[in-house]
């Protein structure tokens, strides 16, 4: 498919990530869930913790991202809280956020800082 194709092709994503460069908040919104994931090398994993408090969390270890969800999540939470906790690994300004998606930062083992 040409440029012009893809550009008149309302399923395609606009926005696209540069090799290198830090994903923009557009870029991890508004592409394709598979396609962010594949290319920012996030790993999506299901966690135990069935907790109503817990929706998730996300570990950065280097270059790799792993984000860990609720299993209680239907498929618009696991979608969103995926975007938002990779967002929150690249430290994307999102704010103001409503209270209810304050995000409490911990280092993840004792005296290493988060």
């Amino acid at each position: 498919m040409n440029a012009a194709a893809l550009a008149a092709d309302p399923a395609q994503p606009t926005v696209r990530l540069i090799a290198g460069q830090r994903p923009t908040l557009d870029y991890v919104f508004d592409t394709s869930l598979a396609e962010m994931t594949a290319e920012l090398h996030v790993e999506v994993i299901t966690s135990e913790i069935t907790d109503a408090e817990f929706f998730g969390c996300v570990v950065v270890r280097g270059s790799r991202i792993v984000v860990m969800l609720n299993p209680k999540l239907g498929e618009f939470e696991t979608d969103f809280f995926t975007r938002y906790l990779t967002a929150q690994a690249y430290k994307l300004d999102m704010t103001p956020l409503p209270t209810p998606f304050e995000v409490e930062i911990n280092p993840l083992f004792e005296g290493v800082p988060a």
